[in-house]
């Protein structure tokens, strides 16, 4: 008997918001309504049974990809899905011109007799595999079903514009594109859905711009290629696929066999199709490679084209009298931004430093304005040399567009890029600024005044990726005619045609070529890499517990538990307390990269050491004493969530519940902090247990340092060995220093303190690099405490860093899981004698700031602005922006302007760099809390700098950070200048 056909759309949005309503209101009725539609092929479960024994009660041909999981509890959601599709439809109805209305309503009309089946994708479905991996297996419910396909699975259905079905054999080996061409819609769309029998859905591009590879569609997959004249169609996509998805496997040939009476019927007219003969190739990316200057392009010329997010190039190239080393980021899809140091053999660095080629700093940006579509190319506007010292600093726009294994790129750009002047700047008719005339040199300075400015020029060309792979072409032309080249240097220009090639060795490695400028040979490596997507198996960790899904039969101790996790987390363990059914554990020193990774394996550590008596673990965050988070997780929802697969509406209900901590306050006798809770749970039957104290804790570790693109030499650097101690009065009262011993370096060769006409507070690295070979780095006595549960305060004082020492205090303002907190430190210092012991040189100054830190919430990114005086005295604001990606690595820039005019400061004109942080968590195969830090600032000037101490209070309480469980925890500034033992670049220049 065939069911009743579902309701109308609704189609008033206010109709809508009722509907999610009574969503809500109606789940408890769900399984009653999970009774109603079952495809052929349903059958019910037994209550409690695994799907691998289900499985193997049933004929072989059952483990198919097709095999649908119905849940009744996933009905409603799915039924929104469509109700919401349907608005969207009968909109597109209301807006067709009327040749395409009567398409679109039969559209509207299948997709109304389509059911919400409460289908569950499933993923392998070999039972003896299901086994063997019990946490992919689902433990079966009541009310829930498992359907097989009524029929072999023999064809791939493409669903057309006009809601018809068209059906083509499938064959082994053919592509996308060859199911959609057997339909008539290759040649009209750009982008193609497609859901796989099993319920995975995916996107993959199909137009001449945009093609890209994709998975085969499998025997019963739904494919969906709305021509891109119909965008109201297309813009719907997404939701129809995932709907087509829960359908099931795509209706198939008619069988012999009578159709069983619960069978779904598909009410849209189907088609055949057939196949080409010839099969379609696999489509290729474009190819995306760095030019002579490191940036996304051809040979000189920049291109339109970006990476994805985390894309990192380091290249060196070479062109007489060039040779560049590029390093180039990108924080999101849309910017590329690095910095390069340039060698001009032809040019040395000074009158002093005739035996060293001049040397320049430079850094870049480029953004995306346009992502390329159908008709309309990317647009991409750059700027190049923009915070350095100006010597090659160019504006340009360009524009890409894709054809296949080709992409062309046009552009116009200003300044080095636009030398040539051969053609008439396009913003001389705004007025007479915008003449031909050369521009003067910025020396340092993001001159806004001179942008755009100047002689303009074309430039452009082609790339094409061919049939070799590894292989793409280069064809460009020039917009430089090389007369005006930096240092007063005129370079021969035989030809504005440059050709290259690059070849890609590995993924990771690639080597350029080139003969440029008529007479000129390049060469180029470069080596690439996504560290945001960097994940490195851990086949060296410590193994977990053996998993098992009832409690243990007896606690091996509180003290062999805590060491285990200690040795699973790399945090500290000072307390572990049951109270009743609860398991209460303080931890401290948990500021580590992949925090959420770490408390799993905490829960899994507890689970199999607390008796069955325990019912949940609550974890309590706190750092020097001070209480800052606390998380609780239900243990019958997480073991469940390892035993079996869960439906999603299951699993969106196993989660850490995260609460504010109770207020800590210290314990005059033991020196420790612990909360009421503890001192509740101390009572209890079970007695707790409580870390020793270890007062003084010592270590010892390697040092570097090191100062790149100086006149005395391209690079200088240190080694040597550190020693840090500390001894802890009370949990929130410590002394900590370090003494450092340089062991070798070329410091023989440093000779240049930079110029300044303000007070030496930064200026004077040499001396203090070069003074002593034993040094002490710093020595501070830090107290902490907590005015309330948002308010936290810090005194410190002694030797801060290496540059400084004095006393201050700073208090925060960080309310648990807000994007925003405030704080203010206040510094009294006095500048530190060059061979960094005890004595004191007379320059004092008072210094301090106002923080304002903002997590936006939108891809990682954190944005922080200081106001306040720094240590030269001048006053003004530093902004600092921050990517945070999922494995922890983050990328950084940052800026200071202060009261000092651009001809006090110095070249430079203002204070800026770039920095990074890499765990090292991604990149070993044993998990680490520590990363590698770096950061490059053009010049070291004495403007803007900022006294680098340490032990900050944002940076204590970073597990308060609405994202302290996806992401590493956040720097509490740039790596700190001053500090000559840390593994980061301060350049010099004269």
């Amino acid at each position: 008997m065939r069911p009743p056909p579902p309701p109308g759309p609704i189609t008033n949005p206010f109709r809508l918001s009722l509907l999610a309503a009574a969503i809500v209101l109606m789940i408890p009725s769900a399984h009653a309504a999970a009774t109603t539609r079952a495809p052929a092929g349903a059958a019910e479960v037994r209550p409690g049974e695994r799907l691998s024994d289900w499985l193997l009660r049933q004929p072989e041909d059952a483990a198919s990809p097709g095999l649908a999981w119905q849940v009744p509890q996933e009905l409603l959601a799915q039924q929104f899905l469509k109700e919401s599709l349907l608005v969207r439809v009968e909109a597109a109805v209301r807006s067709a011109s009327p040749e395409e209305r009567a398409s679109r309503e039969q559209l509207l009309s299948v997709l109304q007799s389509l059911p919400a089946t409460g289908r569950v994708a499933l993923g392998i479905v070999d039972p003896r595999w299901l086994q063997a991996n019990p946490g992919q297996d689902p433990v079966l419910s009541e009310g829930q079903r498992l359907a097989v396909p009524p029929a072999p699975l023999r064809t791939v259905t493409v669903v057309q514009p006009d809601g018809s079905f068209c059906r083509v054999p499938h064959e082994g080996g053919r592509l996308l594109l060859d199911y959609l061409s057997a339909c008539g819609l290759d040649s009209g769309a750009d982008w193609a859905w497609i859901a796989q029998p099993d319920g995975r859905t995916a996107r993959a591009g199909i137009g001449a711009w945009n093609a890209e590879p994709a998975d085969e569609p499998a025997p019963g997959a739904w494919i969906w290629a709305p021509p891109r004249r119909m965008s109201a169609l297309a813009a719907l996509s997404e939701g129809l696929i995932k709907f087509l998805a829960v359908q099931g496997p795509s209706p198939q040939e008619s069988s012999t066999a009578p159709p069983a009476a619960d069978a779904p019927v598909f009410a849209a007219p189907t088609v055949a199709g057939t196949l080409p003969e010839a099969v379609a190739s696999q489509p290729r990316p474009l190819d995306i490679s760095g030019n002579d200057w490191g940036e996304t392009g051809l040979l000189q010329t920049p291109s339109a084209r970006m990476g994805v997010a985390g894309d990192t190039r380091a290249s060196l190239t070479s062109i007489w009298p060039y040779t560049r080393l590029n390093v180039m980021f990108q924080p999101f899809d849309w910017m590329e931004a690095g910095f390069r140091y340039t060698s001009i053999s032809n040019r040395v660095y000074g009158p002093t430093f005739v035996d060293q080629s001049f040397k320049d700093k430079s850094i870049d940006l480029k953004v995306r304005l346009l992502e390329e579509s159908t008709y309309l190319p990317q647009l991409a506007l750059g700027f190049r040399d923009i915070g350095g010292t100006g010597l090659f600093s160019s504006e340009y726009l360009v524009a890409g567009k894709r054809l296949h294994d080709f992409d062309f790129s046009l552009g116009i750009g200003w300044g080095y890029l636009g030398a040539s002047g051969n053609i008439t700047n396009p913003f001389k008719l705004l007025g007479s600024r915008f003449d031909t005339r050369p521009r003067a040199n910025t020396t340092g300075n993001a001159n806004i005044s001179s942008f755009f400015r100047g002689p303009a020029a074309l430039f452009g060309g082609v790339q094409w990726r061919t049939p070799w792979d590894p292989l793409t072409l280069k064809l460009e032309y020039d917009g430089n005619d090389y007369q005006s080249e930096p240092l007063s240097s005129k370079l021969r220009r035989r030809s504005p045609i440059n050709i290259g090639l690059s070849y890609r060795v590995s993924p990771k490695v690639t080597l350029s070529a080139g003969f440029e400028r008529g007479d000129k040979f390049m060469i180029g490596l470069t080596l690439a890499s996504n560290l945001a997507a960097s994940q490195s198996p851990k086949p060296a960790d410590r193994p977990l517990p053996e998993f098992r899904p009832e409690a243990a039969p007896r606690s091996p101790g509180w003290a062999t538990t805590a060491a285990e996790i200690e040795a699973q987390t790399e945090w500290t363990v000072e307390r572990i307390a049951p109270k009743d059914d609860v398991l209460h554990v303080w931890v401290t020193d948990s500021n580590t990269v992949y925090r959420t990774a770490r408390v799993e394996k905490a829960i899994a550590v507890l689970h199999h050491d607390a008796p069955d008596t325990i019912e949940s673990f609550v974890f309590h965050y706190a750092e020097r004493g001070l209480a800052v988070h606390a998380q609780a997780v239900d243990r019958a929802e997480w073991v469940a969530a390892r035993i079996q697969a869960l439906p999603p509406h299951a699993a969106r209900a196993v989660s850490k519940r995260d609460y504010e901590p109770e207020l800590a306050r210290p314990d005059e006798k033991s020196g420790t902090a612990q909360s009421t809770v503890s001192e509740a749970a101390a009572t209890e039957t079970n007695a707790p247990w409580v870390r020793p104290r270890d007062k003084f804790t010592f270590g010892i570790a390697p040092s570097y340092g090191q100062i790149v693109g100086g006149p005395d030499a391209f690079l200088l650097y240190q080694l040597g060995i550190q020693a840090t101690a500390e001894y802890r009065f009370t949990q929130r009262t410590w002394l900590s220093g370090a003494v450092n011993l340089r062991l070798a370096d070329n410091y023989d060769k440093f000779t240049y303190t930079a110029p300044s006409d303000l007070p030496r507070v930064r200026t004077y690295q040499r001396e203090y690099v070069t003074s002593r070979r034993f040094t002490i780095p710093s020595l501070q006595l830090t107290h902490v405490g907590q005015l309330s549960s948002n308010h936290y305060y810090s005194m410190y004082g002694g030797l801060l860093e290496t540059m400084f020492a004095g006393v201050g205090a700073e208090w925060l303002y960080r309310p648990a899981r807000s994007p925003v907190a405030f704080g203010v430190d206040i510094n009294r210092v006095r500048q530190r004698d060059f061979n960094q012991d005890f004595g004191l040189r007379d320059y004092k100054v008072t210094t301090g700031h106002a923080t304002l830190y903002w997590d936006t919430g939108w891809n990682g990114v954190m944005a922080k602005i200081s106001a306040g005086q720094y240590l030269a005295g001048d006053r003004g604001v530093t902004l600092e922006v921050i990517r945070r990606f999922d494995n922890g690595f983050v990328l950084g820039a940052y800026a200071t302007k202060t009261n000092v005019s651009s001809a006090r400061f110095g070249e430079g004109s203002f204070d800026k760099g770039i920095y990074l942080s890499i765990p090292l968590d991604a990149l070993l195969p044993r998990s680490s809390k520590f990363a590698l830090g770096f950061a490059w600032s053009p010049l070291t000037r004495d403007g803007g700098a900022r006294l680098g101490r340490s032990n900050t209070l944002y940076e204590l309480t970073s597990v308060r950070d609405q994202g302290a469980f996806n992401f590493a925890a956040p720097p509490d500034n740039k790596p700190r200048a001053g500090d000559n033992i840390l593994n980061f670049d301060r350049s010099s220049s004269p």
